[in-house]
């Protein structure tokens, strides 16, 4: 089974990467396939998007609140 995960890298902006087993789990590290920069673990990568997508959101609902 192949996993295909797209992240942006924020070295060269290649979203292609390469993991260590055929499923990631959350304590791999998530490397760049084309430049080698370490992303960090699935588990940060996840927190990281996780946080950027509340800032995203609660602006436009302190906007409806108004």
């Amino acid at each position: 089974m192949t996993v295909q995960v797209e992240l942006p890298c924020p070295k060269c902006k290649s979203t292609k990467m390469k993991f260590e087993r055929p499923e990631i789990q959350e304590t791999d590290i998530i490397t760049c396939a084309a430049c080698g920069h370490n992303l960090g673990t699935m588990a940060s990568i996840r927190e990281k998007m996780n946080k950027a997508y509340q800032r995203l959101n609660q602006p436009s609902a302190a906007r409806k609140l108004q």
